[in-house]
């Protein structure tokens, strides 16, 4: 008897087991593929905050050496 790690819950469990026995995940095929699909569009939305994280910093970075450069200018 193998064990494998549940995807949801992360608790090792028998590799003959439908169900997780601690939060109930299914392993039937057709509710992994609905889990596949709902960890790639996760995968899309984090991907895009991400972007739009950078943005921001990126933006602020401009803003924060601006702020120095002309400090800078008006000190001499």
């Amino acid at each position: 008897m193998a064990l494998r790690r549940c995807p949801e819950c992360h608790k090792k469990i028998s590799d003959s087991v439908e169900h997780c026995i601690h939060c109930g995940f299914s392993f039937k095929e057709a509710d992994l593929e609905i889990y596949k699909q709902k960890l790639e569009q996760r995968r899309l939305e984090n991907q895009e905050i991400n972007r739009q994280s950078v943005k921001i910093h990126l933006i602020w970075l401009a803003i924060f050496i601006a702020v120095i450069v002309t400090a800078t200018v008006l000190q001499n």
